[in-house]
């Protein structure tokens, strides 16, 4: 029996296919539709419709779901997952009824982290006791978190649910439910774990679910840090880190460019990446980060992301880092894109999120992490 995932970003995908590799199944993550139709214990699809416009989105999906509907051997597939953002950002509702073309006409969506103090109470979402709207969300690019109320954020008019709502039938659309603890999460889950049900929402959920199948973690991965291997390392996302005193950063003296302001406001990046070439050679490995303030301008977060992937691909080629990490999902997606490497297999769980992978044809490992999680022991 195979479980299929569609994602809504790389890191995200990535952090399934982590948690399926802790739980001891052979995973697979692909970004073609076309790879979606291997036979690994667990598939990954990751479709980046996050990015992408509502239209878009749901083409996406649609075509996703079509595929998965007419595929063969689907009646060896135990189920559906559908991994979300974990704080509601893309077109949740959007994708999740286009699912309905696939003969799911009833989804759950259960999106919080408790395991990370991703909680949703009284509809309300907080994060480390915080509501959402006074996080880092409140300045998502894309995405900004106006609201701390989840149904308010889906739109308004989506059921809500709790633990405590004895004999509900979950109607037909999508259901939200409420999530103060990983022991509600488990109760959602072996209340409504079923093949008419798709499941929707975090990490946590899908752990949830494959324990509920009988799955336990097998292995614990034992990542000793990239030591004194040739490292590129990305910080696309809007989130800032305390990189540069980490043991990693001062024993390899890691070079860092950032973004010229005129590759910021759309210029070639060529100038850019004969100079980060430049710094590369003198200290093995190298950091692109971008300064400057993104903001809520339509289209900007597109036009970094392509920037970015052009100067990433440039420097893969010539300098042939045998380690590549990059910070954000859409980042992270676009550059995969752009190299034309689209199936990946999982090496290490560095920590829940952080997840090194491998793409064998180049021999290439690419480690990716969300904006918003720590970075565990990745740079120890």
């Amino acid at each position: 029996m195979r479980t299929y995932v569609i994602a809504d970003d790389l890191t995200g995908a990535a952090e399934i296919a982590g948690v399926a590799h802790r739980l001891g199944c052979r995973v697979r993550l692909t970004t073609s539709v076309d790879g979606f139709l291997a036979e690994d214990e667990v598939v990954v699809l990751a479709t980046d419709t996050r990015s992408m416009s509502r239209e878009e989105a749901l083409q996406t999906t649609r075509e996703v779901v079509q595929t998965f509907a007419s595929m063969p051997g689907r009646e060896r597939v135990e189920r559906l997952f559908k991994k979300t953002d974990s704080v509601l950002r893309g077109h949740v509702v959007a994708e999740l009824e286009a699912l309905q073309a696939a003969g799911y006409s009833r989804a759950l969506l259960l999106p919080a982290n408790p395991s990370k103090g991703r909680l949703i109470r009284r509809k309300s979402y907080t994060i480390g006791g915080l509501p959402l709207t006074r996080t880092l969300f409140r300045h998502d690019p894309e995405f900004p978190a106006r609201t701390s109320n989840v149904v308010q954020l889906m739109g308004g008019g989506i059921p809500y649910i709790t633990t405590r709502t004895r004999r509900v039938r979950l109607n037909e659309g999508v259901t939200m439910g409420e999530i103060g603890s990983m022991e509600e999460l488990r109760s959602h889950v072996a209340r409504f774990d079923s093949e008419e049900v798709v499941l929707a929402g975090s990490a946590d959920l899908f752990q949830c679910l494959m324990e509920q199948h009988g799955k336990t973690a097998t292995k614990t991965d034992s990542f000793a840090g990239f030591g004194n291997r040739r490292s590129l390392i990305v910080l696309g996302s809007t989130a800032r880190h305390n990189l540069f005193e980490e043991p990693f950063f001062v024993r390899n003296k890691v070079a860092i460019s950032p973004m010229p302001d005129d590759v910021f406001a759309g210029g070639s990046p060529a100038g850019w990446i004969q100079s980060a070439e430049q710094l590369a050679r003198q200290a093995d490995s190298l950091l692109l980060r971008i300064p400057q303030q993104i903001t809520h301008e339509a289209g900007k977060a597109l036009q970094l992301r392509h920037q970015m992937a052009k100067t990433v691909m440039a420097l893969i080629a010539r300098l042939k880092p045998e380690e590549v990490v990059i910070e954000g999902g859409a980042t992270a997606f676009t550059i995969l894109h752009a190299l034309k490497w689209g199936e990946l297999t999982i090496a290490n769980e560095i920590a829940p999120g952080v997840v090194r992978l491998h793409h064998a044809p180049s021999n290439t490992y690419l480690t990716f992490k969300p904006g918003s999680y720590p970075w565990g022991g990745c740079f120890r």
